[in-house]
């Protein structure tokens, strides 16, 4: 495009000298007239001139050796490229005289180096991932190192470091000659000196204390000073003293900024590109600072603030006409000329535009004195709009970028540095000055669409990083804390509190600053369509951001995004989302319309669904789609689609609306085309780009944009879910940790008092006292400091804000899953994260937040209902996707674990909770099936045969660390009791009423404990083979865990009979129910051989549980013997009070039972010589006994049982009530050793139950040998085969092949499919083939 200005137009930069150009004065117009009115433009020109560079020309004028020519310049103007020599020549004078110069002079003496300071890769040694400037690093290896490329050798010199994480980190200098390894790094080798604040220790070789403990967001300062020879390490600005003195120096010698980091450790590194946080006095950077170039900043910024000054002053109606404003854009066009190519530095950036801008802003750092400013108030919005307008007209757009990214990257340093105090002024400041520049709506897009997400990670100005511990001490003077129960309490809560609520109250006020910049990028009304909102930017970023981060995303992140940053992220969301859905759509009920998970509106990338593959469900669901989708939804499904598939590589013309009809991107575009088409057209120009005050109003929107602008929003909750899955709880259950750490302190802080107080009875050593008071002292300090950070919990991540937010979003996802439900097959299509992030949102609700009393009872209405959806559909067909169904059994085991989620179970409809018992007591065959039964297992813990514990009897004296598996909270023994009457009367109910249910289930519950049991053994048989070996054998850590796993199965499984023993024994006791008498026998064989293996000392369970390895702590005797001996006890206790020997059928199936062994039984009390007190009248009243009367039998029984006890009670007494069984002592297993967890009346039940088989046994005489081998039944080879099969005619013993066809149907020998089964020696037909029961069922009678 040709230039009316000729050379000395606006694209000319930096050329010309002192000749005059000619004078184009007659291309100015006046505006709205066609007539050409020079003079008028040009006063407006010289007025603007000699305004914004008064003191410039004051300063030179007569004073200066060019002051004549100063004044020469100024009576030409307002010639354009007098203007383009004035700047320069102001410009050279500052520089060449080093006018007002901000930092001190630099000296390259004494260093060596490029003049950028980087890391060298060449010195790398492990391995580590670079940021694009190559000073920021984060450890892919065990312990990686690195060098600068710059080395120095004399004089003082300084670098800063700012940590990302706060883990082992060694910082400091390091000599080339250094040889660095994997397990050695700077400080761990001669010549090189380092700091490690996680470990607080200086490392030369040797290693010493040093300095304080740092965290996340420090800044640590290394200082060298080579003249005195002297390292010096800073933290925030304070010294923490000398660390090293007589540093080598001297010819050959020259040290190297060095770092070695542990894997995961991140920091970023400033060697002097940009200004250093805390400057030492006296010390130099690496890097030289831009000297000139920060003279030339200084002067243009200033230029650009008086320009914005006057326009600000200007009656509005003046500056309507668009002269003014084109005359004012002609100067910013020179001023930027120059300024334009120093805004791509960073350091001047931060050192002359940020403070510019917060000038403008009115945004300050606040001082102790001053008055708290209330998140956005008062901030001057309309100054900084101009700022931006001026540079948005005036800077090429690559020049725009670089500069808008350093000014981000500024502000988001600055916001991860650890705040100094708990009013956090830095934080403030930095995020207030990022809302000042997001208000202005083209550069908000601006940054939305190329920087915000793309060059810096945006969810970093969210986040809340606790103060240090000083901080903390200063706000929290006074700590408190309780034990568990609450029984003992150490320091005042009421000031604990008070220091809670100050926290609190500080981060709201951070917090608010935060909302109020999403706020702005959520903005919809400031484009005229809704796709070109902020909001449409912003959600398709997000989107892109859950990607990345998704569980199994195959997209390489560099830098993870922590999961603190993710919590904070979460919340600031949630919170914005509540208050635009208010204002937006006016609903009280929020709910995310199922249509939502498949008209594709929203994209899920590769994220499961409940059915199963997005690709099978859109096939096999063809004709349930085309009737849920109208055929409308199609445009608004597209348009709404348009979001997720935004990208960030859209031209900042096309977002910005710069320019026009594609021409070229030129500093002068804009002017050329003004001073071209007359001041009417430079109006229009401003509009453009939103000079005018409108940009700081949003425009109003469409109507039509009402259905899009709801949809948005359910995009974003969307997100947020997601999010809550990706890392929010996660996160929340680390902060959960630490206090479970807290409780575990104040355990160990009560045991040692009581340890204190019995060794000061005792009359102990002092030397014993003095160590045990200083193991307290030690946990009394670690207790502090985890109270106050327990204070900084409580106040900013588990405040009721915080659990209302949970509780907002679960009833969402609650009313969202029950509508999805309610869709039939299409409930498929729901993502999986749906159901991961409610169960996770149950588990921190229940565990890791203290439920508001005002709240206590939508809390339980809640859970009630949350209850009801995993009680109904943990079994659903529907759901495919195996990790859902996990999670849902799982959810559901958790809410019986605790008495207040099984109270909210047992609030459900009846019809439900008999639903979910019908569920639980589905057969155990093709399913997964161990949660199942430890909900079961619930449901009876408390109220079986000493089945009282939270943690098994025999762990109760074991020091050592916890086994890995019982912090599961689904982990059966270390559960508290909460039985459960209600859904155990569900039980008996469903078993009693639905044979169909009864046997199939029962019979898996046998399947199962027989294969649990086999294995467990086995792999007993393996470890004890292991152990006898005469080498050194090593078991593998896997074997030991399935081995513990397959006793945790057997166990729960014997424990689910139990129950079902004691409520409903008429399942194996009525033998007029069908197959009750096979369940019986089989349950009688499954008990005596447990019996047999686990009660002998001998055999390998004794043996490997008297090795006490490791792995295997929860193996042992008490817990799997109890479950026995209740089942064993309710069986043969119903046989007490039957007359007829014959009707004992609990007894007679026992004692039929070819491994039955009386010695087994006698070992639950210790043996048979322990009984041997009582076993005159035992074996003297047997007879009687199996003639008398039921009554009299009762009576007797209950007398003998009372001497037996007052005969055992010195034994056990001598034991001591609360011994327990040593293994290792070679003590025998009684349950007579645990009188805390079994009572007497169940010792005695035990008691009775040993005599009474006793006595039959005694009755019953020696088996005789009538029965000739050949007839036996070749399975079992313990009964008569009597049963034979049609039509193949083999044999077998009636209860195999009984056992058989419960599960198969084919013939045991010749796989026959077997039609009828009749008993020889009655003649009665066992069982016969559906089919055939069918066929007779049709025949006429």
């Amino acid at each position: 495009m040709s230039n009316p200005m000729g050379n000395s137009a606006v694209g000319y930069r930096g050329g010309g000298g002192p000749t005059m150009p000619r004078d184009n004065r007659q291309d100015f117009t006046i505006a709205g007239s066609s007539v050409h009115c020079p003079k008028q433009t040009d006063r407006l020109l010289d007025t603007i001139v000699r305004h914004v560079f008064k003191e410039d020309l004051n300063q030179y004028r007569g004073s200066h050796p060019d002051g004549q020519y100063l004044d020469g310049i100024c009576s030409e103007l307002p010639e354009y490229g007098t203007v383009q020599c004035l700047l320069r020549l102001i410009l050279d004078n500052h520089i060449r005289y080093q006018r007002s110069c901000p930092v001190p002079p630099w000296s390259p003496e004494g260093r060596l180096g490029p003049h950028r300071v980087q890391f060298d890769l060449k010195s790398c040694v492990g391995s580590f991932s670079f940021n694009h400037d190559r000073l920021g690093l984060n450890s892919q290896d065990n312990f990686s190192t690195i060098r600068a490329n710059t080395c120095v050798y004399k004089a003082k010199w300084q670098y800063e470091l700012m940590l990302g994480t706060k883990g082992v980190m060694q910082v400091g200098w390091a000599t080339m000659g250094c040889q660095f390894s994997q397990e050695k790094g700077v400080g761990d080798t001669p010549d090189s000196y380092a700091y490690d604040g996680n470990r607080q220790r200086k490392w030369n070789v040797a290693t010493y204390k040093y300095g304080a403990m740092w965290q996340c967001g420090d800044i640590i300062s290394c200082t060298l000073d080579l003249e005195e020879g002297v390292v010096k390490f800073y933290r925030n600005g304070k010294s923490l003293g000398p660390a090293f003195s007589n540093v080598k120096t001297g010819p050959g010698v020259a040290y190297f900024p060095a770092v070695s980091l542990a894997l995961g450790e991140n920091l970023i590194v400033n060697f002097g590109a940009t200004p250093f946080r805390y400057p030492q006095f006296g010390f130099s950077p690496l890097e030289a600072p831009p000297s000139s170039d920060l003279v030339k900043a200084h002067r243009c910024v200033s230029w650009l603030i008086s320009l914005v000054d006057l326009q600000s002053s200007w009656p509005q109606e003046q500056l309507n006409g668009g002269r003014w404003k084109a005359c004012i854009l002609i100067v910013v066009q020179h001023i930027a000329a120059h300024l334009g190519p120093l805004l791509a530095t960073p350091y001047i950036v931060e050192a002359c535009l940020v403070p510019a801008l917060a000038e403008m802003a009115e945004v300050s750092q606040e001082t102790q004195a001053s008055s708290h400013r209330l998140g956005t108030i008062g901030l001057n919005l309309p100054k900084a709009h101009i700022l931006f307008d001026f540079l948005m007209a005036s800077l090429e757009s690559h020049e725009l970028l670089k500069c808008l990214e350093n000014l981000i990257i500024c502000l988001l340093t600055g916001h991860k540095q650890a705040a100094e105090n708990i009013h956090f002024r830095g934080q403030k400041y930095n995020l207030r000055l990022l809302y000042v520049l997001l208000s202005h709506t083209s550069l908000r897009k601006y940054c939305l669409s190329h920087i915000l997400f793309d060059k810096v990670r945006f969810p970093s100005f969210l986040n809340m990083k606790t103060i240090d511990e000083e901080g903390l001490s200063e706000v929290v003077p006074s700590v408190w804390w309780s034990s568990k129960d609450g029984a003992v309490i150490t320091g005042c809560k009421q000031a604990y509190d008070d220091s809670c609520n100050i926290i609190h109250t500080a981060v709201k006020e951070v917090e608010e600053i935060q909302v109020s910049i999403l706020r702005q990028l959520l903005s919809v009304n400031d484009a005229p369509n809704y796709q070109d909102s902020s909001r449409a930017l912003f959600l398709a970023k997000f989107r892109t951001f859950l990607k990345e981060h998704a569980p199994g995303s195959r997209v390489p992140v560099v830098g993870y995004t922590p999961l603190p940053v993710i919590l904070c992220l979460f919340h600031r969301l949630l919170t914005i989302f509540h208050e635009l859905w208010k204002i937006e759509a006016r609903e009280a009920e929020v709910i995310i319309p199922p249509r939502l998970f498949y008209d594709r509106s929203i994209n899920y990338f590769d994220t499961h669904r409940l059915g199963g593959l997005e690709s099978h469900l859109m096939k096999t669901l063809k004709k349930e789609l085309a009737k849920a989708l109208p055929v409308s939804h199609a445009d608004t499904s597209k348009v709404i689609s348009e979001l997720d598939n935004a990208t960030a590589g859209v031209s900042s013309a096309e977002d910005m609306k710069i320019i026009h009809n594609n021409e070229p991107s030129t500093s002068g575009a804009v002017l050329g085309k003004a001073l071209v088409s007359g001041e009417s057209s430079i109006d229009s120009g401003m509009r453009v780009v939103n000079v005018t005050p409108g940009d700081i109003e949003d425009k109003p929107s469409h109507s039509g944009n009402s259905r899009m602008m709801r949809d948005s929003l359910l995009h974003l909750l969307d997100g947020i879910i997601l999010l809550y899955h990706i890392g929010a709880h996660k996160q929340l259950g680390k902060v959960a940790a630490q206090r479970d750490s807290m409780n575990d302190n104040i355990t160990h802080v009560l045991e040692i008092d009581k340890k204190l107080e019995y060794c000061r009875e005792k009359g102990s050593s002092t030397s014993q006292l003095k160590e045990l008071i200083g193991s307290r002292d030690v946990f009394m300090n670690k207790l502090q400091e985890q109270a106050r950070q327990q204070a900084w919990v409580i106040a900013a991540i588990h405040s009721t804000e915080k659990y209302s937010h949970l509780v907002s979003l679960m009833q969402v996802i609650l009313s969202t899953l029950k509508a999805a439900s309610s869709e039939g097959e299409l409930f498929g299509f729901v993502p999986d994260f749906y159901i991961e992030s409610l169960t996770e949102m149950c588990t921190a609700l229940r565990l890791y937040f203290t439920v508001p009393p005002e709240s206590i009872l939508s809390s339980q209405c809640l859970l009630t209902s949350v209850g009801e959806f995993l009680a109904l559909h943990f079994c659903d067909s529907r759901i495919v996707y195996a990790d859902s169904k996990d999670s849902l059994i799982q959810a559901l085991a958790g809410f019986v674990c605790h008495q207040t989620t099984l109270t909210a179970l047992e609030n459900m409809p009846e019809a439900s909770r008999q639903q979910m018992v019908r569920n639980l007591l589905q057969p155990y065959e093709n399913r997964a099936w161990a949660q199942n039964n430890w909900i079961l297992v619930r449901f009876w813990k408390g109220c079986g045969f000493g089945f009282r514990y939270t943690r098994s009897p025999h762990m109760t004296n074991k020091f050592g660390p916890k086994p890995a598996h019982t912090d599961n909270p689904n982990f059966t023994q270390t559960t508290a009791p909460c039985p459960s009457p209600v859904f155990q009367r569900h039980v008996v109910e469903v078993l009693e009423s639905s044979l169909d249910v009864a046997t199939p289930f029962l019979n898996s519950l046998l399947n199962q404990l027989n294969w649990a049991f086999s294995e467990f053994i086995g792999m007993l048989q393996e470890i004890q083979n292991a152990s006898n070996r005469p080498e050194r054998v090593f078991i593998d850590s896997r074997q030991l865990r399935i081995c513990a796993t397959c006793f945790d199965l057997a166990l729960a499984l014997l424990r689910v009979l139990e129950m079902i023993v004691n409520i409903a024994p008429q399942l194996f006791t009525n033998f007029s129910r069908p197959n009750a008498e096979l369940l019986l026998s089989r349950l009688c064989q499954l008990l005596c051989q447990v019996l047999n293996r686990v009660s002998g000392w001998s055999g390998c369970f004794g043996h490997v549980v008297g090795l006490e390895i490791p792995g295997l702590e929860t193996i042992h005797q008490y817990p799997i013997l109890t479950a026995v001996t209740g089942i064993l006890v309710t069986l043969i206790s119903h046989d007490f009070v039957q007359v007829n020997p014959k009707a004992q059928v609990a007894t007679r199936t026992l004692l039929n039972e070819p491994s039955f062994q009386l010695s087994s039984v006698y070992q639950l009390l210790g043996g048979q010589d322990v009984l041997k007190p009582s076993a005159t009248s035992a074996y003297a009243g047997a007879s009687a006994l199996s003639s008398a009367s039921a009554s009299d039998r009762a009576r007797r029984l209950n007398e003998e049982c009372s001497i037996n006890l007052e005969c055992l009670q010195f034994s056990a007494l001598a034991r001591g009530a609360n011994s327990h069984a040593n293994n290792s002592s070679g003590i025998k297993f009684s349950l007579r050793n645990y009188l805390d967890d079994v009572t007497s009346s169940e010792i005695s039940q035990v008691e009775r139950v040993i005599m009474h088989l006793e006595a039959c046994v005694e009755s019953r005489g020696e088996p005789t040998s009538g029965d000739d081998e050949d007839t036996l039944c070749t399975i079992c080879y313990a009964y008569p085969a009597s049963a034979v099969f049609q039509p193949c005619t083999h044999s077998s013993c009636r209860a195999c092949v009984t056992q058989h066809l419960m599960n198969r149907s084919d013939c045991f020998f010749c796989k026959t499919t077997i039609q009828v089964v009749t008993d020889q020696s009655t003649g009665i037909i066992v069982y016969q083939a559906q089919s055939l029961v069918k066929t007779s069922d049709q025949k006429p009678k």
